[in-house]
């Protein structure tokens, strides 16, 4: 009996869980974005050909996406074999430049390709108030999921179906 629940132990310890979505108006409904990208490419989220798509709203000012975003893009290929994209979106501010907005994500660490929202229309249009935040969206956009405050990489990957 000891041994099957030491065994029990290991095996709950090693899967998680994810924490509820937050509450969110657009829930259930579509979210659908057009941005530059920061090689200058307009893109469409989400993605036609993801299962699903993760989108994360960071910004190089906010403090929280210093550790957030890094633990997102490690995940990366945890999401692939989901099916789900990850599309990281830089909300930058009038004066912020691409190329400074590069230069913050280097700085955490992280070599990857990522959209612009300027004026913060993407932002507004996912509903999102403030940053962080991640969203994951089903088939034909459809909002499913939205980080809780606190979520971590792991909930987010957690939370793909």
């Amino acid at each position: 009996m000891r041994r099957f629940l030491c065994l029990f132990a290991l095996v709950s310890a090693c899967g998680h869980t994810p924490r509820s979505t937050a509450q969110h108006p657009m829930l259930g409904q579509s979210v659908s974005l057009s941005l530059p990208s920061d090689s200058g490419a307009l893109v469409s989220v989400p993605s036609p050909e993801a299962r699903a798509t993760v989108v994360d709203f960071w910004a190089p000012s906010c403090g929280p996406c210093r550790t957030g975003v890094p633990a997102l893009v490690a995940k990366q290929g945890e999401l692939r074999a989901k099916g789900a994209e990850l599309v990281l979106v830089g909300v930058l501010s009038a004066g912020e430049s691409t190329e400074e907005a590069r230069g913050v994500l280097a700085s955490w660490g992280v070599r990857a390709p990522f959209l612009i929202d300027r004026g913060e229309s993407a932002k507004k249009e996912a509903g999102v108030t403030s940053l962080p935040a991640t969203l994951v969206l089903g088939p034909g956009g459809k909002l499913l999921w939205v980080a809780p405050t606190g979520a971590t990489a792991e909930d987010v990957a957690g939370a793909v179906p």
